[in-house]
């Protein structure tokens, strides 16, 4: 097994990996650079020597003799996450609610590997009709749907998007599958651009008045619902700003970005702030939510690359990055 593991900032080394004889061994098919990994690999964001890439696929190459669940030769999403197992909630029998998951390509090593060794709980099969490169982005499904849940957005509700990215973009599919009314918003113009082609109706960019648009759009009510995405670098004012009074705001982002905030117009419209990072439990949804079309990921911004040019291409989306603030999620093919 061998795999990109970060040296230091905008250095990655092809690293051989120890193998564990307890887990399956899956060979990676892709892996979906977001993200996470560019602002780790640069040092914006402190890092662990892991092994990046924050999503993978793979086909099961060796099973655990005991387990009849996991086929070799089936095509598996490895969930990016597991329990710390340390936490209170881990030690009282409720890992779902661990208060300090571990994150893939963060805490432990990540998919830009050859091989993936896991336990069998966290490899869920793949329908034929759910392709590779729709399978890489079940996290980001499985995101949206904890939002939509823990937010309890109901049919009708207006639902603004503070963002643009990948992320906000299939939040915003997942709204409208659900019958609510999303309202995206955001400063990138290839990204909105996405957007109004995903079919979202309401998208606002960076020269329209956000208030005076989300007013007109609500009725003058404002939005019921909004969630924010950090990793967008947008004024958190501006969400406080198309909220309505007591309006339910989500704060949520992979990037742990840290942004400005000034909660004066919060606490004068008592709005309700929450943080939502975590999508445990929501795997197979997220799975049949692909399987059955809810969500077009054909429109989203990707790029692709070859396993042996991770060293340059991750140098590449981290000066660009830099110099423009502009970013493509990236898919990895890992070729035998």
């Amino acid at each position: 097994m061998k795999g990109w593991k970060l040296a230091e900032p905008f250095s990655v080394k092809e690293t051989e990996l120890s193998e564990n004889d307890s887990l399956i061994k899956v060979k990676t098919t892709k892996s979906l650079v977001t993200l996470n990994d560019v602002l780790r690999f640069s040092g914006e964001i402190p890092s662990l020597s892991v092994v990046l890439g924050s999503y993978g696929i793979g086909v099961v190459s060796k099973t655990d003799d005991d387990n009849s669940s996991i086929e070799k030769g089936a095509r598996v999403y490895v969930e990016s996450y597991k329990p710390c197992g340390k936490c209170y909630n881990c030690l009282s029998d409720n890992a779902d609610c661990c208060s300090d998951f571990l994150i893939a390509g963060e805490d432990y090593d990540g998919f830009l590997s050859d091989f993936i060794k896991s336990p069998a709980d966290k490899l869920f099969p793949l329908p034929d009709s759910v392709s590779d490169d729709e399978a890489l982005f079940i996290g980001h499904v499985s995101l949206a749907v904890s939002i939509v849940d823990k937010l309890g957005i109901e049919k009708g509700d207006y639902v603004a998007i503070v963002g643009s990215n990948n992320y906000a973009n299939i939040l915003a599919q997942l709204v409208i599958y659900y019958q609510a009314v999303p309202i995206l918003l955001g400063v990138n113009e290839n990204e909105l651009s996405a957007a109004k082609n995903a079919g979202i109706y309401y998208v606002l960019g960076e020269e329209d008045n956000w208030q005076k648009e989300v007013s007109t759009i609500t009725g003058g009510r404002m939005a019921k619902y909004v969630v924010y995405f950090s990793d967008d670098d947008i004024p958190v004012i501006k969400a406080f700003g198309i909220s309505s009074y007591g309006a339910n705001v989500a704060f949520t982002g992979v990037s742990y970005k840290n942004n400005p905030i000034s909660f004066s117009q919060a606490i004068k419209k008592q709005l309700n702030i929450s943080c939502i990072n975590e999508s445990a439990g929501n795997t197979e949804t997220s799975i049949n939510l692909l399987a059955n079309k809810a969500v077009n990921l054909s429109v989203l911004k990707v790029n692709k690359c070859e396993y042996d040019d991770i060293p340059n291409v991750l140098d590449k989306m981290a000066k660009q990055l830099e110099s423009t603030g502009s970013f493509s999620e990236t898919i990895v093919e890992i070729k035998d």
